[in-house]
């Protein structure tokens, strides 16, 4: 077995070599360093079979692109709160290596983002983003205008701050902020969110996962740039076609008996309270 390590960058080489490692080794575990920052070119990463993210959800963003890569699973320990993709704390840490050690851990596919920019016909970039996709506006004076398309057929002109195109799992990042819906992060869709839309009626509309979403700025500005996961990518112009679909084969997330997304909601949203009914 051997571990690709994802590790939160305040995390220092001696925490790691006097809490970490040794786990490892008590194990009789193989391991791999991976630099702290998502990396731009996953064309020569080193081999494994599972990526471990130690940290929150913004670490495991950069050990899911490298798994998604490698079609190998990812799983997350977190060192602070509960998350919504690090659910396991830190202390299971030891259960955790023996679950992948005895590859005993359950599997569930999240169907992550593909995104291709294509310029005069000629593709220029391809990426994936496990969370959004964002076509958006860098100043805070002028608004972007944006032509949304779903498998080459119009949707709408939005005059907004710009566009996410989020996952299921992502509806709980970004997309959630500027008011989107929440999905099953299991599901199989995307969602389409408006930036605050300058319209009363813009409203956030979920795909199925087989559609393609087209992103095209119909006004030229300097400003206007393409953003995946919270990383800046480049500069969106006219003549760019953004086109985001599903990546095939989904994201293979493995997990142990953990909190469910519903009691993962619970708790970060605070929301109500389990109403006890008196047996009279």
């Amino acid at each position: 077995m051997r571990i690709l390590l994802q590790a939160h960058p305040d995390l220092t080489e001696k925490f790691l070599k006097d809490n970490i490692f040794p786990q490892f080794d008590r194990k009789d575990i193989e391991y791999e360093l991976l630099p702290s920052s998502p990396l731009d070119d996953l064309s020569h990463l080193p081999k494994g079979e599972i990526v471990l993210v130690l940290g929150g959800d913004g670490t495991f963003l950069a050990g899911a692109l490298v798994a998604a890569y490698l079609d190998i699973p990812v799983i997350g320990v977190e060192l602070g709160h509960l998350g919504f993709l690090c659910q396991q704390p830190l202390e299971m840490l030891p259960e955790v290596l023996e679950c992948v050690r005895e590859e005993q851990c359950n599997i569930e596919l999240r169907h992550i983002l593909e995104c291709k920019v294509a310029r005069e016909g000629a593709s220029v970039q391809d990426h994936i983003a496990v969370n959004d996709v964002v076509v958006g506006k860098a100043e805070l004076t002028r608004m972007a205008v944006v032509t949304v398309l779903i498998d080459g057929e119009l949707l709408a002109t939005f005059k907004a701050d710009g566009i996410i195109v989020a996952s299921a799992t992502g509806s709980t990042a970004y997309s959630l902020s500027a008011g989107g819906p929440l999905l099953e992060p299991t599901m199989e869709a995307m969602v389409i969110t408006p930036i605050c839309a300058h319209t009363l009626f813009a409203k956030p509309y979920v795909v199925e996962g087989n559609r393609s979403v087209g992103l095209r700025v119909e006004k030229e500005m300097p400003d206007i740039f393409l953003s995946m996961d919270g990383r800046k990518i480049g500069q969106v112009d006219t003549e760019d076609e953004v086109s985001v679909t599903l990546h095939r084969p989904p994201l293979k997330v493995a997990r142990l008996a953990s909190p469910s997304f519903l009691q993962v909601l619970r708790e970060k949203f605070g929301w109500g309270f389990e109403f006890k009914r008196e047996n009279n």
